[in-house]
């Protein structure tokens, strides 16, 4: 289907020619595509009354990921966060043994997608993931995280935001301006031609969303079908090999093609950089800094989703660690070989060797200082409060993890870990 020769970074500064010379696609073919998808809207089923309850929210885990869920589980019960949680994975192969056990004791739950479905040979890629996670959830409202993306203040009141009243919908922007097929509103029916202009919409970050299914069940299901056929067919349409290809422009389309009312939050993202000392920090950025819907006037930040450095104690404070079986590839497991991984505090070339090294901040205290503003906690200390437990404690933990991880939080922080005697232990 593709014909482009461009990759993301040459669709920074799209033009319209350029995006209708991606895909190998004719008016014809767009207009089967245009009647097939509009049999498919007229046969979308309607809210399963009964079958969902109550509010809670859904995160996607499972292998590599479920070390880096483990930060932002902790980050939402530190933060006093009472609301149900649901931890989802593929199947049983992927999750940590023991793990599951861990969470029950927290009130956070284990599912796994292949309990729902039958057939499982579809997916391909993790992305297609978080549609099966949503839509199969216990719960009737969704607030959807990424294993990455934490809150930074108790996200308990988030149902109760104006906007999310009012539409059961909200989603929050990426850095990007859309690049999707010019063929795109002609197939989905919101328009009855090929686009002849440049797409003048964000894209989205789908590492949180807010959801009632009751209001928006057909959106969702939409969704799921674009999802389904993401990697052979849709998300390639959605993006065109820009920035993004995966699961998060089939939601903004499957709302924008029931010509559902939905929220987009009003305020771009704010990059969260390493520190310089300066307090300002430097280089591209490491997380995103997204927005709390119930203040639509001023930016008050509510989640950090870390696109870059992923916080895991592990991938941070590892020296040659043994990879986890519920992270090797299929391939891996059959060969029965151990497989291993250092962290970022042994590769200088990591942007956050140094902080590592010789115990600084890795966030610029940008964040910090906004959010003292706002009378909240230091959210990077928390994190490695959070990352200590997970190090000292439970399946991921590690005697020489825990040690590094313990005196990190006490020279950079002042606080002596509860774990391993404090100061007395980690010089040892």
């Amino acid at each position: 289907m593709e014909r482009g020769d461009f990759k993301g970074g040459q669709l920074a500064k799209p033009t319209i020619a350029l995006l209708a010379d991606y895909l190998d696609m004719t008016m014809d073919e767009a207009s089967a595509m245009r009647d097939q998808h509009a049999e498919l809207i007229a046969a979308l089923p309607t809210y399963p009354q009964g079958l969902f309850r109550g509010h809670g929210i859904v995160i996607l885990a499972g292998g590599k990921y479920s070390e880096i869920a483990a930060t932002t589980l902790g980050m939402i019960r530190l933060l006093g966060s009472r609301l149900p949680i649901e931890v989802w994975m593929i199947d049983r192969v992927e999750e940590k043994e023991g793990w599951c056990d861990d969470l029950l004791t927290q009130g956070i739950a284990c599912r796994f997608v292949s309990d729902y479905l039958q057939d499982m040979s579809a997916f391909s890629h993790h992305y297609q993931l978080k549609i099966a996670a949503i839509m199969c959830s216990s719960f009737t409202e969704v607030l959807f995280l990424d294993g990455d993306s934490m809150p930074v203040v108790n996200p308990d009141k988030i149902f109760d935001a104006p906007a999310y009243l009012k539409t059961g919908a909200v989603l929050w922007p990426d850095y990007w301006k859309a690049t999707e097929s010019p063929y795109t509103g002609y197939i989905t029916g919101r328009s009855p031609e090929k686009n002849t202009q440049l797409p003048d919409f964000q894209t989205v970050d789908s590492g949180q969303m807010l959801w009632s299914k009751e209001k928006q069940w057909k959106a969702l299901c939409l969704s799921a079908y674009y999802n389904y056929f993401g990697p052979t067919y849709w998300y390639t349409v959605f993006t065109q090999g820009g920035s993004g290809w995966g699961d998060k422009d089939t939601f903004p389309t499957a709302l924008r093609a029931l010509g559902a009312e939905w929220t987009m939050i009003p305020h771009h993202l704010q990059t969260q950089r390493y520190d310089d000392g300066t307090g300002h920090g430097k280089g591209s950025g490491m997380a995103m800094m997204q927005a709390d819907p119930s203040d639509m006037k001023d930016f008050k930040p509510l989640f950090l989703h870390s696109n870059f450095i992923k916080f895991s104690v592990r991938r941070l404070m590892c020296d040659t660690c043994i990879e986890d079986p519920s992270a090797l590839k299929p391939e891996q497991r059959l060969k029965g070989k151990e497989v291993t991984f250092n962290g970022s505090v042994t590769n200088r070339k990591s942007p956050i060797w140094e902080s590592l090294t010789f115990a600084k901040r890795i966030f610029s205290t940008k964040i910090k200082d906004e959010l003292n503003d706002m009378g909240k906690l230091d959210t990077e200390k928390d994190m490695w409060r959070v990352m200590t437990k997970v190090g000292c404690e439970g399946v991921f933990s590690d005697e020489k993890i825990c040690r590094r991880v313990s005196k990190h939080l006490e020279r950079t922080f002042g606080e002596v870990s509860q774990w391993e005697g404090g100061a007395e232990r980690m010089c040892s």
